[in-house]
């Protein structure tokens, strides 16, 4: 019995010691203020020695002139930066499957979240570098492969990470054989008839037989609905031509994802109100200087352009470095920084919580120890849902190495 008793009073001991390493960020308290950092909002002007006010995980206030409440918790951070979370809206990180698994040609009701790895850590070093936030999902073997799933790269509790479920349909369009672009033309088709039956059943109030359900047809409904977007996998011009014709036929909303030549038709993108997922691939740039001066020729079109790794084509963590990229080839830096931010929240409908520093919307910031696009410049803090989720000065090992 008196060794049972030691044994017990050993592990509590034990665990209370390690209590604190699990997730620092429960000890904050409710009300944090980050204090004396130069801000980039990602949506309005570079605030220089500004107070952020954090509360209940959402931003209260932000500004120079911000009233600090009594018993808050301050963290200083004077000579730093501070932007918002990082989005990366095309990425297929904690895939449990083969990317390209091949599981049908045309398989719109498919859901990633049905099918993610949370225990890889490529999860949190993504979110080391400050990538709170990716949309992931299927690859591009299938021409419809299915719903991606929008989520928080970190978080205690999965159903919080969580901001889209699916409903978003990731298809992809292959230049070496375009005998697939009738099939997904049908494949629409076949939905809008679908949606049809259906409305006229429920405004019927459902009198008669219920139509049979079809999930994959079912899937492109909110689609058509243009509640929901379709991403497309895509690379060449004449391609993109193609289905902004599709576009024009429906009257869906679509982003096309990778879009190498999309600054060869820009004006046509841009006049459809297109976004695009692009280049560069921070690690792999093997590719033409004409490409990468394109993402400049796009964002003077007017095009709403965003950032993507493709994870693990490139590491999840190496978003940040990408919008340094193309401020090399000639976007300025403010745009860069939406790239990455605010740009990829609107076109996936969710910057009503993230993508910029804004009051109400989540808390998710990163610090950092320089210029925010420097390769050299480090993560110190992240913060998601205004919980610390990373100090880089309690970590022992990532305090000697880049993150």
């Amino acid at each position: 019995m008196k060794s049972a008793i030691q044994t017990f009073m050993i592990l509590f001991f034990v665990a209370f010691l390690m209590a604190p390493l699990t997730f620092s960020a429960g000890e904050l308290e409710d009300t944090v203020a980050l204090k004396g950092a130069t801000v980039h909002t990602a949506e309005g002007p570079v605030i220089s020695d500004a107070i952020i006010l954090v509360k209940e995980g959402k931003i209260a206030a932000v500004g120079t002139d911000v009233d600090i409440p009594q018993g808050a918790k301050v963290i200083d951070c004077a000579g730093k930066e501070i932007i918002p979370g990082l989005i990366d809206e095309h990425s297929h990180i904690g895939a449990y499957f083969d990317a390209n698994e091949f599981s049908m040609p045309l398989g719109p009701e498919n859901r990633a979240i049905d099918g993610l790895n949370f225990e890889v850590p490529h999860w949190y070093d993504a979110m080391k570098a400050g990538v709170i936030t990716v949309i992931t999902g299927p690859g591009s073997g299938e021409r419809m492969g299915g719903q991606s799933v929008t989520i928080k790269t970190w978080g205690e509790d999965l159903k919080k990470r969580i901001l889209k479920e699916n409903r978003e349909a990731k298809m992809a369009v292959n230049a070496r054989d375009l005998s697939h672009i009738p099939n997904i033309r049908m494949k629409l088709i076949k939905a809008l008839e679908y949606k049809e039956k259906w409305d006229k059943y429920e405004q019927g109030d459902k009198k008669g037989p219920t139509p049979e359900r079809d999930l994959g047809l079912e899937a492109l409904v909110p689609v058509l609905k243009g509640e929901e977007k379709l991403r497309v996998h895509i690379h060449f011009a004449n391609d993109m031509m193609t289905f902004l014709k599709l576009k024009d036929e429906f009257g869906f909303d679509v982003t096309f994802i990778h879009s190498s030549e999309a600054y060869k038709v820009a004006p046509e993108i841009a006049k459809r109100n297109v976004p695009v997922i692009t280049l560069p691939l921070a690690t792999r740039i093997a590719i033409s200087e004409q490409l990468l001066f394109g993402i400049k020729k796009l964002y003077e079109a007017g095009v709403k352009v965003a950032l993507h790794t493709d994870h693990p084509v490139v590491h999840q963590r190496c978003l940040r470095i990408n919008a340094g990229m193309v401020i090399r080839y000639g976007v300025p830096e403010d745009a860069a920084l939406q790239m990455v931010t605010i740009n990829p929240a609107k076109s996936s409908k969710i910057a009503d919580r993230v993508g910029s520093i804004a009051v109400g919307k989540d808390a998710d910031l990163v610090v950092l120890d320089g210029t925010w696009y420097e390769p050299s410049t480090r993560v110190d803090m992240v913060f998601v849902d205004g919980l610390l989720a990373y100090d880089r000065m309690q970590d022992d090992k990532s305090a000697t190495e880049v993150d």
